[in-house]
């Protein structure tokens, strides 16, 4: 099972080369929306005007108290949601970027994965009751179809061997939501609809790729790439990331375009991925010819 959390941090990991960050634990369990929060470890670098987030919570630093560890807050800065946290969550001091900004990243990704442009899928299936009669079939209200890949049907009499239809044997109307089969498909048995449909968005930092998301498996590094491309155009891999050094560097040390450059190798990698992909389903997908 694989996470947007988990993307999150693989994200971190290849953007930034494990550039380390100032944490905090949450000592005292605080609701949603709480502008106080109370805090495990010395609060000395957490002053007025700083961001410090937990999860995808992004607070603004109103003030704090060092004797009791108390940081006073306002909740969903940035416009990021505002959840409760438990004694032990991590929390990020100054961080060079936070989950929330990520998580909207990565969804961005997701989302574009599905357009012409990029042209990749997720490969869903509906099963219902052959119609002897009309051989024809409606699309469930609860499937996104952006095209028919595939239709067939199981043989009678035998529980788990199906047959393909040949791509001239239906016909798919998008505008009334029906598939028309031109062959006769007897009753007692099943039709298979398989059809692309685009991803899904996450909701929360807990969402599974796979069941939520849509995406195949083979498809997890795909968005990672794709937010870690939009983090280069600002911020520079571990040998050029200037607050880990300890003293100025040279412009010699830190060329200029040194983020496009990192930008643009990483662009070179997500494309030969999204072929990748695309040769992958495709290959999974193969054209049934018959008249």
């Amino acid at each position: 099972m694989t996470t947007m959390n988990d993307l999150i941090f693989d994200v971190k990991r290849t953007a930034y080369a494990g550039l380390p960050e100032k944490v905090n634990l949450v000592s005292a369990s605080a609701n949603a929306g709480a502008t106080t929060l109370t805090l495990e470890l010395d609060i000395s670098g957490i002053t007025e005007g700083s961001i410090i987030s937990s999860g995808l919570n992004v607070w603004y630093v109103k003030g704090a108290l060092s004797n009791t560890n108390q940081v006073f807050v306002i909740p969903g800065y940035d416009n990021s949601p505002q959840s409760s946290v438990a004694p032990g969550d991590m929390v990020y001091v100054r961080p060079t970027v936070t989950h929330w900004r990520i998580f909207n990243s990565l969804n961005d990704e997701i989302r574009r994965l599905s357009s012409p442009a990029v042209g990749l899928y997720s490969l869903q299936y509906w099963t219902v009751e052959s119609d002897p009669t009309y051989q024809t079939y409606a699309v469930p209200a609860s499937a996104t179809v952006t095209d028919i890949a595939r239709v067939r049907f199981r043989m009678p009499g035998t529980p788990d061997v199906w047959g393909d239809l040949p791509n001239s044997a239906y016909r798919y109307d998008k505008v009334n939501g029906i598939i028309q089969l031109l062959r006769m498909i007897p009753s007692g048995t099943d039709v298979q609809f398989i059809y692309k449909a685009p991803f899904v968005a996450a909701t929360g930092i807990n969402d599974d790729l796979q069941s939520v998301c849509k995406l195949a498996e083979t498809m997890n590094d795909i968005p990672v790439l794709g937010v870690v491309m939009g983090l280069m155009q600002t911020t520079e891999t571990r040998r050029n990331v200037l607050q880990i050094q300890g003293d100025t560097r040279r412009a010699s040390e830190v060329p200029a375009g040194g983020n496009a450059n990192a930008a643009s190798m990483i662009r070179r990698e997500y494309n030969e991925r999204v072929t990748e992909e695309y040769a992958r389903l495709t290959a999974s997908l193969p054209i049934f010819k018959g008249i």
